[in-house]
């Protein structure tokens, strides 16, 4: 083998290895820190990039969790890793959603995204947008008529750990919507559909659906286990827990969201986007 067959061997490893660890597994194994700051990068051409379609929205998402929720049409909503927001616009877009969403995700310029076009679509009013932790979510228990969480898990520090959490604060009697990445060499990360519906029994999800969605992931539904009323829509200051004392209710103000019972504030920024990562 001659130098330069060496060198272009050696060229080709090396940058199908920085590939895999930065455009195929978006950084997961680089770290929470790069993959936030690859979210960071990308927030601008996310949507350019994935080529969402706003009829298929309506029918893969928005409409299926319309049916299963109904009669009622005004459910308590969180979606967890929202990115640009595509579970609010795609229910807000549905002309019989009335219900209310809290959006949360960890890469403040994807909700910056998220948070522009709302705005234009004039839905600012039924989303509240939180700049917060997927991993450890700012709320009781038994909060949420539906729970959404879409191709996050897998990027998660712990995904086991991680579907237990976004499970948690979901209603007894609630619907879960979240995904499998599949088709995927991501070691440690993805499980095949038993150990998945193994995983979802284990925290309380029952009747689990797995549907063929996209080339890169199922869509996964299920209902939480026992029975519970129906939570509605509701004010969101509610709905969160103080990261500071653990306390729920807040005082909503022009610059943020004062807690009751300690005093301290969740910053409101630019956007309508509520800190939760940073009191003061």
């Amino acid at each position: 083998m001659t130098p330069l067959v060496s060198i272009l061997i050696l060229v080709f490893i090396v940058g199908f290895a920085a590939w895999w660890l930065l455009i195929d597994t978006e950084g997961v194994y680089l770290g929470r820190r790069m993959v936030i700051w690859l979210y960071d990068v990308y927030a601008s051409r996310y949507d350019n990039i994935k080529q969402y379609d706003d009829v298929e929205e309506h029918l893969f998402l928005a409409q299926p969790l319309l049916t299963q929720l109904a009669p009622h049409t005004d459910p308590m909503v969180l979606d967890i890793a929202t990115g640009t927001g595509r579970i609010p616009l795609a229910l807000c877009q549905h002309a019989r959603f009335e219900g209310q969403i809290i959006a949360l995700d960890y890469s403040r310029k994807m909700l910056s995204q998220a948070s522009a076009k709302l705005a234009e679509e004039h839905f600012s009013d039924y989303v509240t947008l939180l700049w917060g932790n997927g991993a450890e979510l700012p709320f009781p228990e038994n909060s949420f008529d539906l729970v959404t969480c879409m191709e996050a898990l897998e990027f998660m520090p712990d995904p086991e750990a991680a579907l237990a959490e976004i499970i948690r604060p979901l209603r007894p009697g609630g619907l879960l919507l979240t995904t499998r990445r599949i088709n995927t060499y991501m070691p440690g990360r993805l499980w095949d559909e038993e150990q998945m519906r193994v995983h979802l029994e284990e925290n309380g999800i029952i009747g689990s659906n797995f549907q063929s969605w996209h080339t890169d992931y199922d869509l996964v539904w299920g209902l939480k286990a026992g029975k519970s009323d129906f939570i509605g829509a509701q004010p969101p200051e509610q709905r969160l827990c103080c990261p500071n004392c653990g306390q729920q209710g807040f005082a909503v103000t022009p610059t943020g969201w004062q807690c009751d019972h300690c005093g301290k504030t969740m910053p409101l920024l630019e956007g309508g986007i509520l800190d939760v990562l940073h009191l003061r």
